[in-house]
């Protein structure tokens, strides 16, 4: 799981532990890891977890991360790509490092793991899902550089699902809208509309702007992945899924 010390990729590798997967976290927040993977051990003791904090800046660094998960583990049956890490603002606010640093976590360290496990999920027949974002078809001003990025990565996953149909191996992207988080609480919190609200309230007013019950949850994306990866998913391939309550039907 790329980006596991997040909300979404923790709760991605914690739905997976619970079904018997043992689970590789991989991110920067060796301390935030450390913690997901004691708290996976305890909801699921037979669950091995392997934690690799890593800065994956380079091909050879997405290369010493695939091989110590290989040698823990014997094999890779799936990638979960979840990382998210990047700043909000539109384009006139952002710095150039802002763009490189967004990139280099989101975009080119998914590609870097991705091509270096290839081989793996090609011998497993496994699964490839990348967490994109509904940005990816939805930019917004707001979000300059997610939607960037998200599309980037959105178009990267359907020519890997092309590769995927040759080689064996299942791939798909999720498209989860708004999310609960501490991200998304970070980007509300800047907004006056939302002054004076608990995090609770904060996010249902946000969505009731827009007419939904309630935002996507990191449970919902993880739930879906869960699905994805299984049997029951077998001849879903190549596939963008929304998943977002109807947020999107009035953009």
């Amino acid at each position: 799981v790329l980006g596991g010390s997040g909300d979404i990729g923790s709760a991605i590798a914690a739905k997976l532990a619970a079904e018997g997967v043992d689970i590789a976290l991989a991110g920067r927040d060796a301390v935030r890891l450390d913690e997901i993977a004691t708290s996976l051990r305890g909801a699921a003791p037979t669950c091995n977890v392997l934690t690799c904090p890593r800065d994956l800046g380079d091909m050879e660094a997405a290369e010493a991360l695939v091989r110590g998960i290989v040698a823990a583990f014997g094999r890779i049956d799936m990638v979960i790509a979840a990382a998210g890490a990047f700043k909000h603002g539109d384009f006139l606010s952002l710095e150039p490092e802002d763009w490189t640093d967004g990139f280099e976590a989101m975009f080119f360290g998914t590609v870097r793991v991705v091509t270096a496990c290839w081989p793996h999920l090609k011998d497993a027949r496994g699964h490839l899902v990348t967490i994109t974002g509904l940005f990816a078809l939805q930019p917004s001003a707001r979000g300059a550089l997610p939607s960037a990025i998200a599309a980037a990565l959105l178009n990267f996953t359907k020519t890997t699902a092309e590769i995927g149909l040759r080689d064996g191996v299942s791939v798909n992207s999720i498209l989860p809208g708004p999310t609960e988080g501490h991200r998304q609480r970070e980007n509300l919190r800047t907004r006056p509309a939302f002054e004076g609200l608990d995090d609770d309230a904060m996010f249902k007013a946000y969505a009731r702007r827009f007419g939904t019950e309630r935002l996507a949850r990191p449970d919902d994306v993880a739930e879906l992945v869960a699905f994805l990866t299984s049997e029951k998913a077998a001849h879903i391939r190549g596939a963008s899924i929304v998943l977002d309550g109807g947020f999107s039907r009035l953009m």
